[in-house]
């Protein structure tokens, strides 16, 4: 924020009083385009989208006070207290008997509440609504970049209340936390413990042909720490012999598995047998440990630290997770997958190092202080001046450009509700940009995710030793059909056809399951009169002003050849400039991949 040198003056009185100084009006500067355009980059990396107004209020502000304020913002939960909760309150309302009607559900038959909410897609609206709405945007991005680390899917427990909000939460409470307490709290939660099959693990039973699971002991070591080779500070891989150098091998799988066991979900009747519950309020709570089922012999893990035989089972995972925090690897591996999930795919050594030292050391002796490593990837200078620019970047993954579009630009409620909800809401099931983009929240295909960070398309990409994980679902398919799919929900002037749910032809194409909600462009509409101011606006808004000249030169020709009419369909005409201009720079690759 800029802010006019004004005059000051001030006397000192003879009997050494101090007069008061006497001030100047203070003239605030509007932020120049360079402060726009930087917090414009700022806002791509930190937030799922902001529209023009909020760039301009966090240029106003300053990215570094903006950035401070965020970081210190409570973040907004998506089941217990967040949207997932409102779909209960809501049926409790009578919000929902239209459709308990409709569909002849038998309240009698299991939870009532949970027969009619899981309809309503409770993860997937509880995620889209809170990412679209909550003020706590950074915490909301990051949690999305832990979200593809610490991977679960939502098969197998699709229609479970709070299974998958839950999960999210726990990511949700450890974005700015300790990494220390994210492994816990992952380690114990309930749903991954079902998707790696460390819940009802069991000591060794020779006798039954039983041994323990290794999934997760493997897991929590490859994908979720220290990777597969040992690693400098730098994220370079250390060398023996000019040999990469394992950093566990199978005895370590073998006796982290045995720490493993004992683990049962706890639920009202809680078990070892118990898998799950249809009680909305077990979810939230951890797995418990049952120590006749924990293997209490001596283990060793990572080489040669020893865990004493006899402990309890808490005892003993307490002490692997510590290990496992105070394994040097954990700051460069960690370090450079958010940095590619904020900012760039192949991040510079020295970039990987600076942030990997913020994880070791947070100035105050604090080890994996996720709030200052965040803050550091966010603020490096490689984040905003490149050495390599031509390595510098990444491709948009499709939740991102999906999410971009919804808060960059307003929505608003059209028409009536046929069923009188006392709030609009959005259910993306009806949007299918979730699946013509390969990716959709918490439904990666395995633990590995969407796309491994080391993912390196054939080409040049490959030739070059650099890496692109987001072309592992962008393909010739998903390329067209996702642009399609985005022509569909913002030329069309609707998000989605909410008002073709279930059965509904039975009802005819205007029952409405909830208020439908469209695209407001109208703010747009004065500068379609000149296709150049409505460009510069867009290539501020959406690729921080960073679209190519030759590019910048094609989409005004394209814009103009859209005339307008006369002054009655005038408007309709300017709706048709902005919606088509939205779609297309949508698509340009100024957009797609990501830079500076």
């Amino acid at each position: 924020m800029s802010v006019s040198k004004a005059s000051r003056s001030a006397r000192i009185s003879w009997a050494g009083l101090l007069i008061l100084p006497m001030l100047a009006p203070l003239a605030w500067a509007e932020p120049t385009q360079e402060e726009l355009e930087a917090a414009s980059l700022l806002a791509s990396r930190a937030t799922f989208g902001m529209t023009y107004e909020q760039i301009v209020q966090m240029a106003e502000k300053g990215l570094d006070e903006w950035l401070d304020e965020q970081l210190e913002m409570e973040c907004t939960p998506l089941g217990r207290g967040g949207w997932e909760e409102r779909l209960f309150e809501m049926y409790e309302d009578g919000e929902f008997d239209e459709f308990i009607e409709g569909h002849d559900i038998n309240l009698d038959e299991g939870d009532p509440d949970w027969e009619v909410v899981k309809h309503f897609g409770p993860f997937r609206t509880s995620w889209y609504m809170t990412v679209l709405n909550a003020p706590d945007q950074l915490c909301q991005r990051v949690a999305w970049a832990l979200s593809q680390i610490f991977v679960i899917h939502t098969r197998g427990i699709d229609h479970k209340p709070y299974s998958h909000t839950s999960y999210y939460d726990i990511l949700l409470d450890n974005a700015f936390g300790n990494y220390r307490e994210l492994i816990e709290d992952v380690t114990y939660s309930n749903q991954m413990g079902r998707m790696l099959s460390h819940v009802n693990n069991s000591r060794s039973r020779p006798e039954e042909n039983r041994f323990p699971d290794q999934n997760y002991a493997r897991e929590i070591m490859q994908l979720f720490s220290i990777g597969l080779f040992e690693l400098n500070v730098d994220g370079t891989p250390k060398q023996d012999d000019s040999r990469t150098i394992p950093t566990y091998d199978a005895n370590d799988i073998s006796n982290l598995a045995r720490v493993m066991t004992g683990f049962a979900f706890d639920g009202e009747d809680g078990e070892l047998a118990q898998f799950d519950s249809d009680f909305p309020g077990d979810w939230w709570r951890p797995m418990t440990m049952m120590d006749d089922h924990h293997d209490k012999d001596e283990k060793v893990i990572l080489g040669n630290t020893t865990i004493p035989a006899g402990q309890s089972g808490y005892k003993d995972v307490n002490d692997a997770l510590d290990v496992i925090f105070e394994h040097e690897n954990v700051g460069p591996f960690i370090g450079r997958q958010l940095i590619q999930r904020l900012v760039t795919s192949n991040p510079e050594p020295g970039y990987i190092q600076r942030v990997a030292e913020a994880f070791n050391d947070d100035g105050l002796g604090v080890r994996g202080n996720l709030k200052h490593v965040v803050k550091t990837i966010l603020t490096d200078p490689e984040a905003k001046d490149p050495v390599r620019p031509q390595r510098f970047g990444k491709l948009r993954e499709p939740v991102l450009r999906m999410m971009n579009l919804h808060r960059m630009f307003p929505l608003k409620v059209d028409g009536e509700d046929t069923r009188g909800l006392s709030e609009p809401f959005y259910h993306p099931e009806f949007d299918h940009l979730f699946e013509q983009g390969n990716q959709e929240p918490l439904n990666a295909p395995s633990v590995f995710n969407f796309y491994s960070p080391f993912h390196s398309p054939i080409g040049d990409l490959s030739d070059n030793e650099m890496v692109a994980p987001e072309f592992r679902i962008f393909n010739m398919r998903t390329a067209i059909e996702f642009n399609n799919q985005i022509w569909r929900s913002v030329f069309h002037d609707d998000v989605g056809f909410p008002c073709q749910g279930w059965d509904h032809h039975e009802y005819g194409e205007d029952y409405c399951w909830h208020p439908k909600l469209v695209w407001d462009f109208s703010a747009y509409f004065d500068l379609a009169e000149t296709p150049s101011n409505l460009v510069d606006r867009l290539d501020l808004l959406m690729v921080h002003g960073s679209l190519i000249s030759t590019s910048r030169t094609r989409f005004i020709r394209r814009i103009e050849q859209l005339e307008l009419g006369s002054s009655d369909n005038r408007d309709n005409d300017l709706r048709d400039r902005v919606t088509f201009s939205v779609w297309y720079m949508s698509t340009l690759p100024d957009y797609v991949v990501e830079t500076y």
